[in-house]
C-alpha cells in the first residue's frame, strides 16, 4: 500500500468528521460581539479587527501588576483548546480500528505516522478556514471591508484596558500578529499534543498542552509556544502602545520557533513509533 493510499484514508476518515461543524462556534460569538460594539459606535469591523479581535490573548504582565492587571484571555483559550480537542483522538483511534492492517501491509511504520501528520496539519488548516470564513461572513454582514488594515475607533475592544493611544498596524503586522503566528502556533501545539500521545494518555497530552498554554499567559519569551499565538503581547503592540516596560516579543520570532517545534515533533514522533510496541497504545 502506497503511501498516499494512506494519506488518502485518512483525509477520508479522519476530516469528513461532524465535529467539524463545531469550529464556527469558537469564534462567532467573538466576531458578533465585536461587530455589535462597532455598530454601537458607528463603525464596520475589518476582516483585521476580526482576526486581532480573536487572537487578541491577555494584557502584557508584568510581576508588580500581576494580580491588579490580568485578565484571563477566555476567547483565545477557547479558539486554541476547541481545535485541540478536536484533533485530539484520530491517530489513535484509527490505529485501534484499521491501523494496524495498515501497517501490516504497507510495511511502512514511518508512511503510517507521517500520514498522520499530514492529516493532523490539514486538519488545523482546516479550523482555521473555517474560522476566517466566519470572519468574512461576519465582516460582510456588519457591512466592513475586507482588509488587513485595523480600524483605530476599536482600538478599545481589541486592544485591553491599558492600551495607550489608538491602535494601528499595518497589513503586514495584522497578517503575522493576526493570522501567520496564531495558525503556526495552532499546528505547532496540536502536532505536539499527537506525538505527547505516543508517551502518554491522550487526555495527559491535552493536559500538558493547557499548561503550556497558561506558561505563556504568565510568561514572556518568543520561546514560549503559545506567546506568538497572542496580538496583545507581540512587540508591534505592547511596547508602542502599552509602555518600554511591557516590551513584547518578536512575532516574528515566535512564528519560526513554533515552525521549529513542529518539525521536532514530526522527527520525535517518527522515532518513537518505529521503535514502539504499538500494542500499549492501545491500552
Amino acid at each position: 500500500m502506497s503511501w498516499i493510499k494512506i494519506l488518502a484514508h485518512d483525509i477520508r476518515c479522519g476530516l469528513l468528521r461532524w465535529r467539524y461543524l463545531l469550529t464556527p462556534g469558537l469564534v462567532i460569538l467573538a466576531y458578533l460581539y465585536l461587530g455589535n460594539r462597532a455598530a454601537a459606535i458607528g463603525l464596520s469591523p475589518s476582516l483585521g479587527d476580526m482576526m486581532l479581535y480573536a487572537f487578541g490573548g491577555a494584557d502584557p504582565v508584568v510581576i508588580r501588576d500581576l494580580r491588579d492587571s490580568l485578565d484571563f484571555p477566555f476567547q483565545w483559550a477557547l479558539i486554541i483548546s476547541g481545535v485541540l480537542l478536536l484533533n485530539l483522538d484520530y491517530m489513535l483511534y484509527d490505529l485501534t480500528n484499521l491501523g494496524q492492517q495498515v501497517i501490516v501491509r504497507s510495511r511502512n511504520r514511518s508512511g503510517w505516522f507521517l500520514s498522520k501528520c499530514a492529516w493532523n496539519f490539514t486538519s488545523t488548516c482546516l479550523c482555521f478556514a473555517a474560522m476566517l470564513l466566519m470572519a468574512v461572513l461576519g465582516v460582510l454582514y456588519f457591512g466592513g471591508e475586507l482588509s488587513l488594515v485595523n480600524s483605530p475607533g476599536l482600538s478599545r475592544y481589541i486592544g485591553g484596558k491599558f492600551l495607550t493611544g489608538e491602535l494601528s498596524l499595518t497589513s503586514w503586522q495584522t497578517l503575522m500578529a493576526g493570522i501567520l503566528a496564531p495558525f503556526v502556533t495552532l499546528a505547532a501545539l496540536s502536532m505536539l499534543q499527537m506525538t505527547l500521545c505516543l508517551f502518554v494518555k491522550p487526555v495527559v497530552a491535552f493536559l500538558i498542552c493547557q499548561v503550556q498554554l497558561i506558561l505563556a499567559i504568565f510568561w514572556k519569551s518568543p520561546f514560549c509556544l503559545g506567546e506568538g499565538s497572542m496580538v496583545l503581547r507581540s512587540s508591534w503592540v505592547a511596547t508602542d502602545y502599552f509602555g518600554p516596560e511591557y516590551a513584547g516579543v518578536s512575532t516574528c520570532v515566535s512564528a519560526v520557533f513554533a515552525l521549529a517545534v513542529l518539525v521536532i515533533c514530526v522527527i520525535v514522533g517518527v522515532v518513537r513509533f518505529r521503535h514502539m510496541d504499538i500494542l500499549s497504545l492501545e491500552e
